[in-house]
């Protein structure tokens, strides 16, 4: 059972896509990996940061009675955190974004990466969509 030429050269062909789309996958895969290191690192990092601020104004600026800036305070840390997640979040995903469009990833991801974080590549799909 000999193949003729255009049946190995269509194996060699799906074989290519198979191989790219495992590179894909891979970088994909690294991608999330470090940038999810990277959002905890500096989602914690605004934490702390939000929280170091907070308490400055609470405790050096502004000159309140002991128990309504401990009130404040446990306020304020709940603020923190929540606030901190939240920036972290809006940070990570422009950062992701930026280093896609800085470094010409948009070749070497997934496609679903590409749409969640990919300001550039959600507009093309859309006009893909509409025309």
């Amino acid at each position: 059972m000999d193949m003729t030429d255009e049946e190995k050269a269509e194996r060699e062909l799906r074989q290519k896509k198979e191989l790219e789309l495992r590179v894909k996958k891979r970088n994909s895969r690294l991608f999330l990996f470090f940038g999810s290191i990277f959002e905890i690192a500096e989602t914690l990092a605004v934490i702390f940061l939000l929280f170091l601020l907070f308490s400055f104004l609470i405790f050096r600026v502004f000159n309140l009675p002991e128990q309504a800036a401990r009130t404040i305070f446990q306020f304020c840390t709940i603020v923190s955190f929540l606030g901190g997640l939240f920036l972290g979040f809006i940070i990570y995903k422009a950062v992701a974004n930026l280093v896609i469009e800085k470094f010409n990833l948009s070749d070497k991801l997934s496609n679903e990466i590409l749409g969640h974080y990919s300001k550039r590549y959600r507009k093309e799909q859309e006009e893909a969509k509409k025309k």
